[in-house]
């Protein structure tokens, strides 16, 4: 049948109908009863929320829905996603919510953003779009009712990031790192108690971001020679790999004893748990500061790498900086020295000054508020 009516109705008539369904059905959703509950949107996973979210969403004591679906997003997920997000009085997302480019807040709704990445490292909406872009994006996030930020600085950032008035930028911190402040020691004990064989290393995670060109994700390669970085570590030494969560490939070419791939571990576990932490353009990085933890940034390609950044490399980098592997090694030995250092403890402060253990309590005050 489907078949048969492509042959009949031409390309443009389909289209044109579904553009009048699709309109129609959010008139329809637009005038039905407004619930007083609490949707978590988020396109970072599947049927479940993870870190700032899930936080968020375990600790209120009120009626809420979760929306959790990567994109793409097919014609039963749009017609799910348009329904949940006008009948809620309350939506928190962590990420783009691309939905807002074609629809209007109803009176009485608030839109929560708290993103998935704290402080400001590499640039991100409107600063990373090519100006043909720049209505859309802008439309995506104009109708924020406040952004948790995570310190006076970040807030200048995420304003013009979002193109929104910086009041709407909230200086409260985020609830993934008050895990981290408040349950760090715990949340080691979980990674050892997993991984015993762990214990009494010395632990060197790699967290490097995803990679594009021409503005499309591609494989990254890391540049780095496995088999000899594994006969260079010491007994006491083992080097763990957390891919991003859009990086679907593995980054070694074949299993090592001494270094691992756990990205499906956690980030604050290992975090926690690691004695170095090394990175390229991630905003990961913080979650490694806030626990004074070393850093070094491993960044091979900076000098072709595509998204500009905020802060300048290597002048502005709070750790330890390698361009070829052949040196990745001995800055990450080198690295603990950096944690005292003024640009380390400059960069904590400007980048998370608002983190204090309590943002939790902030963001769940300024939701029941609106529930009322």
């Amino acid at each position: 049948m489907k078949s048969i009516l492509k042959k009949i109705i031409p390309g443009s008539a389909r289209r044109a109908f579904l553009v009048f369904l699709n309109r129609l059905w959010v008139f329809i959703c637009s005038h039905l009863k407004l619930k007083n509950r609490v949707l978590f949107y988020t396109v970072r996973s599947d049927n479940g929320l993870t870190d700032n979210a899930k936080i968020l969403y375990d600790s209120l004591d009120c009626e809420k829905i979760i929306y959790a679906h990567k994109p793409p997003h097919f014609k039963p997920d749009k017609v799910e996603a348009y329904y949940k997000i006008l009948t809620s009085k309350v939506i928190v997302t962590d990420d783009y919510c691309r939905y807002m480019r074609a629809l209007k807040l109803r009176p009485g709704q608030k839109l929560l953003q708290i993103w998935h990445g704290c402080g400001f490292f590499k640039c991100f909406a409107l600063d990373a779009v090519k100006d043909s872009e720049r209505n859309y994006e802008l439309a995506a996030h104009s109708q924020y009712s406040a952004v948790a930020v995570t310190s006076e600085k970040s807030a200048d950032v995420f304003a013009k990031a979002f193109g929104i008035d910086r009041s709407k930028c909230i200086v409260t911190g985020i609830p993934r790192n008050d895990e981290l402040i408040n349950n760090s020691e715990n949340l080691k004990d979980v990674f050892f108690n997993e991984n015993p064989g762990f214990k009494n290393k010395r632990i060197y995670l790699y967290c490097p971001t995803f990679r594009e060109q021409g503005g499309e994700r591609v494989k990254f390669d890391p540049c780095i020679d496995w088999e000899k970085l594994s006969a260079s570590l010491e007994d006491d030494e083992i080097f763990i790999i957390s891919r991003h969560p859009l990086a679907d490939y593995k980054l070694t070419d074949r299993d090592f004893g001494n270094i691992k791939d756990l990205t499906d571990v956690p980030t604050l576990n290992l975090v926690s748990a690691s004695s170095v932490f090394i990175t390229d353009y991630s905003s990961s990085v913080h979650d490694a500061v806030l626990l004074n933890k070393p850093v070094v940034f491993y960044c091979p390609d900076y000098k072709s790498y595509e998204r500009n950044l905020y802060i300048a490399i290597p002048d502005d980098l709070p750790g330890e900086f390698a361009v070829s592997d052949c040196e990745l090694l001995e800055k990450i030995r080198r690295a603990p020295s950096m944690t005292e250092s003024d640009k380390y403890q400059t960069f904590k402060k400007e980048q998370l000054g608002a983190c204090d253990g309590h943002s939790l309590e902030r963001l769940k005050g300024l939701i029941e508020e609106w529930m009322k």
